[in-house]
Order: C-alpha cells, then sequence, then structure tokens
C-alpha cells in the first residue's frame, strides 16, 4: 500500500534572501531561505513534480531536475525569477511502481547552492 498515494506535499517551503544580505537570513523553520520549493503530487500508478520559484527578490536561477520512476526524466534551465511571484519553472511526471526519486540540484544568483530530494532516493 501506498502511505503517500494522492498526497499534496510541499517539501521545502522557504523564500530566496537577498543576494548581498549578509548574516545568512533564514526562514521561520530555521533553514537558510531558499528561491525554489519542490511540490510532490503522487497518484496511484504515477507521480508528479514541480518546481516553483518563489523568491522575495529577483534573481537569477540554475538548475537540473531529475526523476527516476518506471523511466528517468530530465530538465535543465537557467533563467531570471522576479520577485514576489510564484510560477511554475519545470513540471515532470512519470508512471510509478513502488518506488520513485526526485532530485533538484540548484544554484542562485548569490552563489548559494542546495539539493531538492524526494521521494526514495538513496
Amino acid at each position: 500500500m501506498r502511505e503517500l498515494a494522492k498526497r499534496l506535499a510541499i517539501l521545502t517551503p522557504a523564500f530566496a534572501i537577498a543576494a548581498g544580505a549578509g548574516g545568512g537570513a533564514q526562514a521561520s523553520d530555521g533553514e537558510p531561505a531558499r528561491a525554489l520549493a519542490l511540490t510532490v503530487i503522487e497518484g496511484e500508478e504515477d507521480v508528479e513534480i514541480q518546481l516553483i520559484a518563489q523568491s522575495e527578490i529577483a534573481q537569477q536561477v540554475e538548475y537540473s531536475v531529475e526523476l527516476i520512476g518506471n523511466s528517468r526524466s530530465r530538465h535543465n534551465g537557467n533563467t531570471s525569477i522576479p520577485a514576489g511571484g510564484h510560477q511554475v519553472l519545470s513540471r515532470l511526471k512519470t508512471s510509478v511502481n513502488d518506488s520513485w526519486c526526485a532530485t533538484v540540484e540548484v544554484t542562485e544568483g548569490s552563489g548559494a547552492r542546495y539539493t531538492l530530494t524526494a521521494g526514495d532516493c538513496s
């Protein structure tokens, strides 16, 4: 049985910090603020991931998304995102049996680098 079926979860809800801000701005959960978040929509036989831009400042972001299920999908992007907006940068969907893995490598304009993951990544 799939415990996570039909669940919508925002794995890393966060907002971007100003590129020039010193001292490490942080999200409310104590983690560094981030410009991108990964949303997962899991169904009975498939999974969809959405890479969401939700930056408080306008900035350039570079990203590489990979979703592995019954097949493998990849998308690379380098884009300028507006301040205060909420937009889908990438949407990938695949059929799955029991396990799947989503990985997103992000580099923000400030130089901050991080990885977003979801699913059964090892």
